[in-house]
């Protein structure tokens, strides 16, 4: 049926008079607290619910909603007023357009109004920024009706979501209704029921507006058996009924209804930084003279960040594989987004001089490491934003070239002292052993001679003898040689080579123990020791 304005007075006038006034304060406060979503300050100057101060160092959310430049974002607006001849009663339509003017007046200039009416049809009253409130309060209808006009929703949200999904739309948007009658269109709208095909289309297309916006809606009843709000939470599925029984409560629930749209926004804006986190730098690029033990360089931090602020805690840096230390760094450092801290460090200790720690120039790279875990001093006061903030330092595939004296000067003599002097020793037991000091005479004769050949008597002497016989002739060498009896005795053996005319091809040799004959190339060689050592022969 149609929504008939009453044609005279009711009983009860006066308790219908106080629920519009309640609902005409319910609609500005509504509008205000919508604007301050918007604007960035919490409606009537109080604080909105999850804006206090974090505890300790940590930023509130005011002071992060200002660093992320949130209140600089624009915001959409779409405004159904319905004109319907019922908004003639109890001067409901004009209670709407008073409330309008102060809304509009609080939006920032960035912010975007879509301003509609419906009756029969929806019109577009204003579509732009709310540069001027008063001149677009002036583009209203300035009454209401007449009487006969009908109420059309469903093309109302087809004007409304048609601008909310216009090329550059805001990523917030608000969609706030007004009506004092349920959905009855004129017989020509293309939505004749409160459901259907169309209203399908609807629903689709507000559900694909809410996936990639912030969008909420907000139904007004201007009277108290009717709204529209079952058609608007058909299209958006965020919507909220405002009624005014509930004025008591409304300001606590658009404080939080407004925090939770801010916190959108600030997640969209914090997003952009997902993956970013805290890069390590080092100089000198170029190799590190770690004389006298140590030196100086630079470790710079760098939050690659664009909006998020980073703290690193527990920082550290180390030289991989090395007994190095690097100190001057503090135990926590902050970072706003893409700005760099350099802090000067002191590398300090000897490089590993290796298995043969030789006094040397060692030079080599060091793979650069630094710990510490990066966090955001924002995540505790966003508790509902998710942060993706890499929780480790980044350093780069590179690290120092260092450059140090390594090693002792003693290693080098002792590496080469050792092995000679144990050489020697070895020499010298070599030649105790083998090259025994001879003593005695040996007697050289012709074996055939049967005594009264010609005789050689050779003294013996020195560790090696040669022998030149002047009455037997030819030439030959004697040396000494220890030996061990099988009773344990002591004794030295000689080892005779001998060459009757002198040449390599007639030489042989024999050992001759102590008081014993050899016959080599026909010649006796008789050895007979010394008197200490007689008692071996």
């Amino acid at each position: 049926m149609m929504n008939k304005p009453p044609s005279q007075p009711r009983a009860g006038r006066t308790r219908v008079h106080a629920v519009h006034r309640t609902v005409v304060s319910l609609a500005a406060l509504v509008l205000t607290a919508l604007a301050a979503t918007a604007a960035g300050s919490p409606a009537a100057g109080k604080p909105a619910i999850g804006t206090a101060p974090a505890a300790g160092s940590e930023p509130g959310r005011t002071a992060i909603y200002a660093d992320l430049g949130l209140d600089e974002l624009p915001a959409d607006y779409v405004i159904l007023v319905d004109v319907s001849g019922s908004m003639l009663s109890e001067g409901r339509y004009a209670s709407v357009r008073s409330a309008l003017l102060p809304f509009l007046k609080s939006l920032s200039p960035q912010d975007y109004v879509a301003l509609f009416t419906f009756g029969n049809k929806a019109e577009t009253v204003y579509l732009g920024r709310p540069s001027d409130p008063a001149g677009i309060i002036d583009k209203l209808p300035a009454r209401a009706g007449p009487s006969g006009v009908r109420t059309d929703i469903g093309a109302a949200l087809d004007r409304g979501l048609t601008e909310l999904e216009r090329p550059g739309a805001a990523e917030v948007g608000s969609v706030v209704m007004f009506t004092d009658g349920k959905h009855e269109p004129a017989k020509d709208s293309a939505y004749p029921k409160a459901d259907g095909p169309a209203w399908d289309a609807l629903r689709d297309r507000g559900t694909d507006l809410a996936a990639e916006h912030e969008l909420a809606a907000y139904s007004l009843p201007l009277a108290t058996d009717e709204s529209g709000t079952a058609q608007l939470a058909r299209v958006v599925p965020k919507t909220t009924e405002l009624r005014p029984e509930s004025v008591q409560d409304l300001a606590e629930y658009l404080g939080r209804a407004a925090e939770r749209s801010r916190a959108r926004k600030a997640a969209r804006l914090i997003a952009q930084d997902a993956g970013k986190g805290v890069t390590a730098t080092w100089s000198p690029t170029g190799t590190l003279d770690l004389g006298n033990g140590g030196a100086a360089a630079t470790l710079t931090l760098t939050a690659t960040t664009e909006r998020v602020p980073l703290t690193v805690t527990g920082l550290e840096a180390t030289l991989n594989g090395q007994p190095l230390t690097v100190t001057g760094l503090p135990d926590r450092v902050s970072l706003k987004p893409g700005a760099a801290r350099r802090f000067d460090v002191q590398v300090r200790g000897e490089p590993d001089a290796g298995a043969l720690p030789v006094r040397r120039t060692w030079e080599s790279e060091a793979g650069l490491t630094v710990r510490g875990e990066v966090t955001t001093p924002w995540a505790a006061t966003l508790d509902d934003v998710t942060f993706e903030v890499p929780s480790a330092v980044g350093v780069p595939d590179k690290g120092p070239r260092l450059r140090a004296e390594v090693g002792s000067p003693l290693v080098l003599p002792l590496l080469i002292g050792v092995p000679v002097a144990a050489l020697l020793a070895a020499l010298l037991l070599w030649v105790r052993r083998n090259r025994a000091v001879l003593s005695g005479v040996l007697v050289l004769s012709p074996a055939s001679a049967l005594g009264d050949g010609p005789r050689d008597h050779v003294v013996l002497r020195g560790r090696r003898l040669a022998l030149a016989p002047p009455r037997i002739g030819g030439t030959g060498s004697v040396h000494g040689r220890r030996f061990r009896t099988d009773d344990g005795r002591r004794g030295i053996a000689l080892h005779v080579r001998y060459s009757p005319d002198g040449t390599p091809a007639r030489s042989a040799n024999a050992i001759c123990r102590p008081g014993n004959d050899v016959v080599i190339n026909g010649i006796t060689f008789a050895y007979r020791p010394a008197p200490a050592e007689s008692d071996l022969s």
